[in-house]
């Protein structure tokens, strides 16, 4: 059997009424009896009715929706972000759509318009680490739907985001590898294109410009963010005749499969190898000796950037001059780095 969904007229049909009487009824308006309303309410809730989103949506010109693009969803730094924006979003009355884009730009393109057709109110997105080509995002600024950024962004699309100081975080990292002795420090980086990694690899690199460390381009890989390439990157870099004495990663997902790696060689963390990663997965805390990390405010990000949409769709300016909010992350240090 094929679902049809019930619709108005349905309703009016089996009331011998018009659509526009059922409609007026389920609405409370005035110049409809108590008597028609009870029975219109009535017979809805027995076939259970409800009204078509879209439908409703096209009538307020709002469906009071907010879509949400994540890039994956085994990392706890997004999962946290969707709890943020989630939270902010009920409080104002509106509903989350999430979805993820599996670090394809294909499915970002297909994903994007698919909330378009659902007449969302604003997007939030965190970009691919495929996305290069823009036209997807301007089809959505062209419709009018503010659009926000979190944690990576699109230098060249003019829209408001919410990131955390990467930068700082790496030199953060870095800076504290250096006080503790090391000298040959490592960093498994991001993808090229990824605004948080073009961030914190200039953060690696203007901390062992600031204590006068020399730079190895060997001590430099670029990680797809899968698996098998950090496994390969650590590979790499534990394949040199100069090992590295400590090792900065882009994410702890990438610190933990090099740790992984690097303990199955017969190496010490931290006294041959130390590691710093970047936030703070619950993966890191299967491996001995715990992981030191940037930790970031996962849960306000999602905050801001569901503060920022609405910022946005409340404003009366023209045109509406964008945002960026940067907030701060933390060192932690435990016991994969050597004390200072």
């Amino acid at each position: 059997m094929v679902y049809r969904q019930l619709t108005l007229k349905d309703i009016a049909k089996e009331l011998n009424t018009s659509i526009t009487t059922v409609s007026r009824a389920l609405n409370d308006h005035p110049s409809i009896s108590q008597k028609m309303k009870k029975r219109v309410i009535d017979l809805a809730k027995e076939l259970d009715y409800h009204p078509n989103p879209i439908a409703v949506s096209l009538l307020k010109s709002r469906s009071y929706t907010i879509g949400v693009i994540i890039p994956e969803i085994a990392h706890n730094f997004f999962s946290i972000v969707m709890g943020g924006i989630e939270d902010t979003a009920i409080q104002a009355g509106y509903n989350v759509m999430f979805c993820l884009s599996k670090e394809s730009l294909e499915r970002e393109i297909n994903v994007i318009n698919t909330l378009i057709y659902s007449r969302i109110d604003g997007l939030l997105i965190a970009p691919t680490k495929e996305t290069t080509s823009y036209k997807h995002f301007e089809a959505v600024l062209k419709k009018r739907i503010p659009l926000i950024f979190f944690d990576r962004y699109c230098a060249d699309v003019p829209v408001s985001k919410v990131l955390v100081d990467d930068y700082n975080g790496a030199f953060k990292a870095v800076s504290h590898l250096i006080a503790t002795g090391c000298k040959r420090i490592a960093h498994i980086a991001g993808p090229e294109n990824l605004s948080n990694s073009k961030q914190r690899l200039l953060g690696y690199l203007d901390a062992l410009k600031k204590f006068n460390m020399l730079f190895d381009s060997d001590l430099l890989i670029n990680c797809d963010l899968t698996k098998e390439s950090a496994l390969e990157c650590t590979r790499r870099l534990i394949g040199l005749t100069h090992l590295p004495d400590a090792i900065f990663t882009y994410n702890s997902s990438i610190a933990f499969e090099g740790m992984v790696m690097v303990k199955d060689r017969g190496l010490k963390i931290p006294r041959d190898i130390a590691f710093v990663g970047f936030a703070n997965e619950p993966i890191i805390s299967y491996i001995e000796p715990q992981l030191t990390t940037i930790i970031q405010p996962a849960y306000q990000i999602g905050q801001e950037a569901a503060k920022l949409f609405f910022d946005q769709a409340n404003s009366t300016q023209e045109p509406f001059i964008p945002q960026t909010k940067i907030l701060e992350s933390q060192l932690v240090i435990r016991s994969s780095s050597r004390k200072v």
